[in-house]
């Protein structure tokens, strides 16, 4: 498990924001060009300038899902900073998400060791 540093930025979900290479792409050509590489066929007309996010947090214009059902129901619905503060944490949807995904098990996992 991840040591949580103040250098870390981690999303309502429990991802680190600060270790995600769309959250990086702007200041890292080489990632970008990686994502472009990967979305190139995906998108038509795909550039460097596609990746970028301010986490969750910031402006919902510059936040990679802005339709991301996590961060709108922590922080649109329920006023919190993260997951682990609502009553029902960790719920059945949360639960499922954390099966779909390496990252997405070490997120809840995280938000886990930050509620004790």
């Amino acid at each position: 498990m991840n040591i949580v540093t103040t250098k870390q930025i981690i999303g309502v979900c429990g991802l680190i924001c600060s270790e995600c290479r769309i959250y990086n792409a702007p200041n890292d050509p080489e990632i970008a060009k990686e994502l472009v590489d990967h979305f190139n066929g995906m998108w038509e007309n795909v550039k460097p300038e596609d990746f970028h996010c301010s986490g969750c947090r910031g402006n919902i214009n510059e936040t990679w899902s802005p339709d991301c059902w996590i961060r709108k129901c922590c922080i649109e619905k329920r006023s919190l900073d993260y997951c682990y503060e609502c009553q029902e944490f960790p719920c059945h949807k949360l639960q499922g998400w954390s099966m779909e995904d390496k990252g997405y098990k070490e997120a809840l996992e995280r938000l886990k060791e930050l509620k004790l």
